[in-house]
């Protein structure tokens, strides 16, 4: 017999199987493995198993043959190399087929042990990307890893917003100044239809929160979609409804809506119940047929093919590099008011109180605030992966350890970012819509501190050491005052091991 892998994170439409459903044997497992690594928050592990039940469903209605393990399985806290073994030997599996694997340590485990058991394999190209490893590295041979370069190539390759001579449509590659506006309050933001929850997803409520009682979030108030049809109708919604003004409105804040204009699709893309090159071809469909402002449809695209692509080849190939390298020799780790929203800093306790509760945030979420105050109060970045990990619905090694250790923290000290990203309170109040308070005086001397401890790294960055400048300058008493702020917020809320 013949197997065919299917992980959770890999619910492709069944036409990228159907070459296969006539000689192979399906095989799906709900995984300990998956619902412990890194402690998800539930929210994912509910997404994942209901969306995973609702995926065998599809295939057994059109015919494939599925074996399937549920979390009740008894072998349901073995290994999956093991739940793979016992399988194997069952069934008498003569060969194995599966998409590629993103994250590393699992993809090795699976082909370390299949050679080692001398089983023929085959893994076969992943349809949760555009570009392949290989020629992800063969850019590499030729380019440095920058995402501006990385997006024109993508661009060109795919003819997509080019004119006739191959120029970027609007006469530029990025309209990413123009994305930067903070949403007033007139701005009427249209809101997901509300979800109706599964049959599988209710069964699975109480287990999970039996289970996995001492992971964080809740599973109270979930909205997340656990059918591909359901991803298609709210991608449908984003279109119709968000994507004009994604552009104008992508970097802003507000404590009204927690998604704002943002299509929420980055939990399904990186499960497979959405492919990019659907939405790209769905979206440019769309934009021909539909006055969209060009800044708002550049801007997804970039997020879909430039972004997204870029981070997993930079993971592919510099993992091993950034997991390994703490730049800023940051040695301090979070007390538990980073995970119940009491720092005392109220747009930071209203991004953790958001991750926690929906599991997922934008991107200025998590790199202007979280990210940024981790980086500011010295938090070691092994933690700050953690936390993102525990978090985030759509977290996984692939996508989360570039993110964190490059873009950040630049724990890895420049690999593809040419500087760190923070910020004091200045950038929140323009974004959000937080009143001024004695938080500002916080967060601006954690800002204007971490510059004054590395004061030798900005100097020798030209695009930075103007700040140094402006700190030398500083009225003496407001300095002082400030640093006493973030030292006392640092105290209050870090620790260090002994």
């Amino acid at each position: 017999m013949k197997l065919f892998i299917i992980l959770g994170n890999q619910l492709f439409p069944d036409s990228y199987l159907e070459d296969y459903k006539k000689n192979f044997t399906f095989f799906m497992a709900e995984d300990f493995g998956l619902c412990s690594h890194q402690k998800p928050n539930k929210k994912k592990i509910l997404l994942f198993l209901s969306s995973m039940r609702s995926y065998a469903d599809k295939l057994r209605e059109n015919d494939f043959q599925i074996i399937y393990q549920d979390i009740d399985d008894p072998e349901f806290e073995s290994p999956y190399i093991k739940k793979l073994e016992k399988i194997i030997r069952l069934y008498n599996i003569e060969s194995i087929t599966f998409f590629e694997i993103e994250d590393k340590f699992f993809e090795s485990s699976i082909i370390r042990y299949l050679s080692q058991s001398k089983i023929d394999f085959n893994m076969i190209k992943s349809p949760m990307f555009l570009t392949s490893r290989d020629e992800f590295s063969q850019f590499l041979l030729t380019n440095k890893p920058f995402m501006a370069s990385f997006y024109k190539y993508v661009r060109k390759k795919h003819q997509i917003l080019l004119d006739s001579n191959d120029k970027p449509i609007g006469g530029k590659w990025s309209f990413d100044s123009e994305n930067r506006k903070k949403i007033p309050d007139s701005i009427e933001i249209p809101t997901f239809p509300e979800i109706n929850m599964s049959e599988h997803t209710k069964l699975l409520i109480p287990i999970i929160e039996k289970k996995f009682a001492k992971h964080y979030g809740t599973l109270d108030n979930f909205n997340f979609v656990t059918e591909v049809q359901k991803v298609n109708e709210l991608f449908n919604f984003f279109l119709e409804n968000k994507l004009n003004l994604f552009g104008d409105y992508e970097d802003a804040l507000t404590q009204r809506d927690n998604i704002l204009f943002h299509s929420k699709l980055s939990p399904y893309i990186n499960m497979g119940m959405i492919t990019p090159d659907y939405i790209i071809n769905k979206t440019l469909d769309y934009y021909q047929n539909n006055d969209i402002k060009l800044n708002s449809i550049e801007g997804f695209i970039r997020q879909i093919i430039g972004w997204r692509e870029f981070i997993r080849g930079i993971y592919q190939n510099y993992s091993q590099e950034m997991e390994q390298k703490n730049f800023f020799q940051h040695q301090r780790h979070m007390c538990d008011s980073w995970y119940s929203g009491k720092t005392g800093i109220p747009p930071l306790d209203h991004c953790i109180n958001n991750a926690f509760q929906n599991g997922w945030s934008h991107h200025i979420e998590r790199l202007m605030v979280l990210s940024n105050i981790m980086n500011l109060c010295e938090i070691n970045p092994n933690s700050v992966y953690s936390w993102f990990m525990e978090a985030f619905v759509d977290s996984s090694d692939w996508v989360m350890a570039p993110n964190v250790f490059g873009m950040g923290l630049f724990s890895d000290g420049g690999i593809f970012s040419t500087k760190p990203y923070i910020c004091g309170s200045n950038y929140i109040l323009k974004m959000m819509d937080f009143q001024k308070g004695e938080w500002c005086d916080t967060l601006d001397g954690l800002y204007w501190r971490f510059i004054d401890k590395n004061r030798d790294y900005f100097k020798g960055n030209p695009r930075l050491s103007i700040m140094i400048g402006s700190l030398d300058r500083m009225n003496t008493e407001r300095k002082s005052k400030i640093f006493s702020k973030a030292e006392d917020f640092i105290k209050d809320n870090t620790y260090v091991l002994e």
